[in-house]
């Protein structure tokens, strides 16, 4: 029987594969759900989905369930491993519902967090490449397996180095937020640690040689040579974990990355953007029924009004980095359009959006059925100038925080009298009052600079 889905993964739980029966045919696993808070322990997999049809099988729970070629090798190898150690088995092609969009997307907004926690992550990149004398039997059937003794990853370290893996988009979070990592090929696996060791032994380079970013010739001709330099150069002790980076400098820094689902070119960096952006972005990401066309939009939105409000470079249809990130290879006509439509005058990206009220609305604008300006007409006036923008908040927030310490003495004070009462509504009124005190000093300080009147425009008062 054909497996099927019981139910739907939340936000809160994660599915994960437990070996049970793992041979050169076949490849059993029970499947269970679990709260992410009690998980137990487990390696997050890391892999290239590959091409092709899902032609092999493998069992969940008794029943049948269809993978590509790739993955079944994968699963074979890192599940003896796991199976070993004792440790279960994240595959988001499997343990992710990939036809249920609902949980497609609280899954995948929470991806980093499965790697992060994970025991480890394994990273799977393929078979070792068949030597010339070795004669396969039947060349009409896929390779799934290959057990090759004495395997020296030094003497395969180009090939392993510039395999399809260290391209893909999704491998820069896999590889940089997980604590530990295991890289497998075929039945022989490396410690992270190991493998970059000798690949920065055999690219004759240094760590520091990748901290400017400008790279230097010479650094730019070593990655020609070896791709996963990068990453490896990334992910050393000296920098990681401190990796999280704005979205702009992100999309230019990979804007050679590959996946599928051209809309993964953005979601697949969310689990590296600083957090206060990442609350921002969260508001419309990661959503797989939006368009490809409508999440270009967003984030350029993100980019122009966010980035470049907090000091990033001035985007141009010349930013040829930032849009091949962004996924948008066409000429001078195509970013004019998306400049045009991600500008402040089209699509108000800072004002507080609902989950799926940007996508209509952009749909709206491009269907002609609404004003551009309606309903957030105070956002031309408000934002009218970035700069003049970054001045104000500059200002705001000074004085807010000269005033700071003002406001913690106040809420001592009020504390303190209201533990005095000796009563829970005494400490509970004591808390309001400190509450409404702090608030009617950051009201004055917004007041001040303007900032109330436009709340009050858009409020109708």
């Amino acid at each position: 029987m054909t497996f099927a889905y019981p139910s739907a993964a939340s936000s809160d739980e994660l599915r994960l594969l437990e070996p049970v029966s793992i041979t050169h045919s076949n490849l059993h696993f029970n499947f269970i759900k679990v709260p992410r808070l009690a998980t137990p322990r487990y390696t997050a997999v890391s892999y290239t989905w590959g091409d092709g049809e899902a032609s092999e099988i493998i069992y969940l729970n008794n029943r049948q369930f269809r993978v590509r070629v790739n993955l079944w090798s994968c699963l074979h190898y890192v599940g003896q491993h796991a199976k070993s150690i004792g440790v279960r088995l994240w595959v988001d092609a499997i343990c992710i519902d990939q036809n249920n969009m609902a949980e497609r997307n609280v899954q995948v907004r929470r991806m980093d967090e499965t790697y992060k926690q994970a025991a480890h992550v394994s990273v799977w990149l393929g078979l070792p490449s068949i030597p010339d004398h070795i004669r396969i039997p039947d060349q009409r059937k896929p390779i799934k397996t290959a057990d090759i003794e004495e395997f020296e990853w030094c003497d395969h370290l180009e090939d392993l180095a510039n395999r399809p893996y260290w391209s893909r988009i999704w491998v820069i979070q896999e590889c940089l937020l997980p604590e530990s990592i295991i890289l497998f090929c075929g039945n022989t696996m490396m410690q992270w640690t190991d493998f970059q060791d000798i690949l920065c032994n055999r690219a004759d380079v240094m760590v520091t040689e990748f901290d400017d970013p400008v790279p230097s010739p010479a650094v730019t001709s070593v990655i020609t040579s070896f791709a996963a330099l990068p990453l490896a150069m990334a992910r050393h002790v000296d920098k990681h974990p401190e990796l999280l980076q704005s979205l702009h400098d992100l999309l230019i820094s990979h804007h050679r990355a590959e996946c599928k689902d051209p809309r993964d070119k953005i979601f697949g960096l969310l689990g590296l953007v600083t957090l206060e952006e990442r609350g921002f972005l969260e508001r419309f990401f990661p959503d797989y029924t939006m368009s490809e066309d409508h999440v270009q939009i967003i984030a350029l939105a993100h980019v122009l009004q966010y980035n470049v409000l907090h000091g990033a470079a001035k985007i141009t249809t010349e930013s040829n980095e930032l849009f091949l990130g962004l996924g948008v290879k066409s000429g001078t006509a195509e970013r004019r359009r998306l400049l045009e439509r991600a500008s402040l005058e089209k699509f108000n990206y800072i004002s507080d959006w609902g989950p799926g009220q940007a996508s209509a609305w952009l749909t709206g604008l491009e269907n002609n059925t609404i004003r551009p300006d309606l309903p957030r007409q105070y956002g031309n006036e408000y934002y009218h100038n970035l700069n003049e923008g970054a001045a104000l908040l500059s200002a705001v927030q000074s004085e807010l925080q000269a005033r700071w310490p003002e406001l913690l003495n106040n809420d001592e004070r009020y504390l303190w009298g209201a533990g005095q009462q000796g009563s829970r509504g005494g400490r509970a009124l004591g808390v309001t009052v400190v509450s409404v005190s702090v608030a009617a000093a950051v009201a004055l300080v917004l007041w001040r600079y303007g900032v109330l009147d436009h709340l009050f425009d858009l409020l109708g008062t």
